[in-house]
């Protein structure tokens, strides 16, 4: 094990309550608003069944390693991502460049972060409205819009938005187990008594045959480059690879516990949510006639239609169905933002509670960038020229028109994450020898760790390469 410095040795090192507890925080951080609001828009805008060509391999040939990988990292450093790859690289007289990985992860999980609270502010609109029944028996176009005027709200956009990063801070400003470990115990009962009760609704209502076969056959002429990077850069962002979470949460783990199973729970649990999810949504939207390639507007602009053409029960349905996707924007906001808290905590000695309150506070303005990227408010300058918050751009051939909502989804997703992913896969696969990586893992070096080794030193870099280079280099 890593010598600690002096500094870290004087605090004691805070850990999961048990091994179950870190399971259900590092599956709740893999089956946020990633799989329930963004695996579900990419599969219906690449054809459902083409997308799950591309994605599946990329889970287990690039993000199940790298999983394996950041636990070991976390394992190994016992600290903060940043702090980790600092000593892991001192230990090994290497260059402390590699401490960017963790850099790069803490900067591209508060940048997620700002832009999913704004999904998650959504959230909280359509659940105050389905509780007020607010679109029961209202005409299609009506409630298909209303999700175009909720972006032109700013001031609704600002209320949710900052309403779910207070919650967030809150519940993180107190230590690991009495504010994380409590609030991640009662989410996912609530998370996982939600779907149980929508498979059993949409099994009555919705059209699940149509899910079926959108989801599970291939359309050869949907298979695009924007397709790959697509499906690989979701494989990662979906199970929280290249941000510092799975560095993070592997870091409060004992040393006795295999990570190989850990993954492989964790990595189960996110693949199959996606796909259930995935398959209920796209139930409903064949069961009233609408179309599954909406994009981003997806879950707030289509099914609020589905659930206004409802005669019974459109209010529970509507009302459990968002409170569900709450639960698990809450579980991506604790995730994202546990990093960035965890090193102010240890650079410089700062009470949990005042670190929280200073990331929320970072988190909150970068978020109300994305707020006002919507917005059609014009600001007057001194020379009483109109100034827009709002940009468009093309990227891939498609006019992206949500400004920095827009932008900082594609920084992150397209181009921050797969990079640190390669230098993790890098630094795992050849700065960590083998007998080390054998210990860390605790695995025989038999067939199972030959593999992840080879996954992890070759296949993931040269997939990694060529999204980058897709994304980098191909005009847009």
């Amino acid at each position: 094990m890593v010598a600690k410095s002096a500094k870290q040795t004087t605090r004691k090192r805070v850990s999961w309550g048990s091994y179950t507890a870190f399971l259900i925080a590092a599956i709740g951080a893999s089956i946020g608003l990633g799989n329930l609001w963004k695996f579900p828009y990419e599969a219906g805008m690449h054809g459902g069944g083409t997308f799950l060509v591309v994605y599946l391999p990329a889970v287990l040939l690039v993000a199940f390693p790298l999983m394996i990988a950041e636990l070991m990292l976390g394992r190994l450093g016992q600290s903060n991502p940043i702090f980790t790859l600092r000593q892991l690289a001192n230990a090994r007289r290497l260059s402390t460049l590699w401490q960017s990985i963790g850099w790069l992860g803490i900067l591209t999980s508060m940048i997620v972060f700002s832009y999913y609270s704004v999904v998650a502010g959504w959230t909280l609109f359509y659940i105050m409205n389905s509780v007020a029944g607010a679109f029961e028996n209202m005409p299609a176009e009506i409630v298909q819009n209303s999700f175009g005027a909720l972006l032109k709200n700013t001031e609704q956009l600002l209320l949710w938005h900052s309403v779910f990063v207070l919650t967030v801070v809150l519940v993180l400003s107190r230590d690991i187990r009495r504010g994380l470990e409590i609030a991640m115990r009662i989410l996912m009962p609530i998370f996982i008594g939600g779907l149980v009760w929508l498979m059993f609704t949409v099994a009555d209502i919705g059209n699940m045959p149509a899910a079926m076969e959108f989801m599970f056959t291939v359309r050869w002429e949907f298979l695009t480059l924007d397709l790959f990077v697509s499906a690989i850069a979701q494989a990662l962002f979906s199970m929280s690879i290249g941000i510092g979470i799975i560095m993070m949460y592997g870091s409060y783990m004992s040393d006795h516990r295999p990570l190989f199973g850990a993954a492989a729970v964790i990595t189960f649990f996110d693949t199959a949510i996606a796909l259930v999810m995935s398959i209920l949504i796209f139930s409903i939207v064949f069961a009233f006639g609408l179309r599954p390639d909406s994009g981003p507007g997806l879950i707030f602009e289509t099914l609020p239609v589905a659930f206004s053409q409802m005669h019974d029960n459109s209010i529970l349905i509507s009302t459990v169905f968002f409170v569900f996707m709450f639960a698990a924007a809450l579980f991506s906001g604790f995730a994202l933002l546990e990093p960035s808290i965890a090193w102010i905590i240890d650079r410089f000695e700062m009470r949990r509670r005042q670190a929280a309150w200073l990331v929320g506070s970072i988190v909150w303005f970068l978020g109300t960038l994305s707020v006002l990227s919507f917005s059609d408010s014009r600001m007057t300058t001194s020379s009483d020229t109109g100034f827009s918050w709002g940009f468009s751009f093309y990227y891939f051939g498609t006019e992206r028109t949500d400004g920095y909502f827009d932008f900082f989804s594609i920084l992150t997703t397209h181009v921050f994450i797969p990079f640190t992913a390669l230098l993790l896969a890098i630094f795992a696969g050849w700065r960590i020898t083998r007998s080390e990586a054998i210990a860390a893992l605790n695995v025989k070096p038999g067939l199972r760790f030959r593999m992840w080794r080879l996954g992890t030193r070759f296949i993931a870099p040269i997939l990694l390469a060529l999204v980058l280079a897709a994304v980098l280099f191909i005009p847009a």
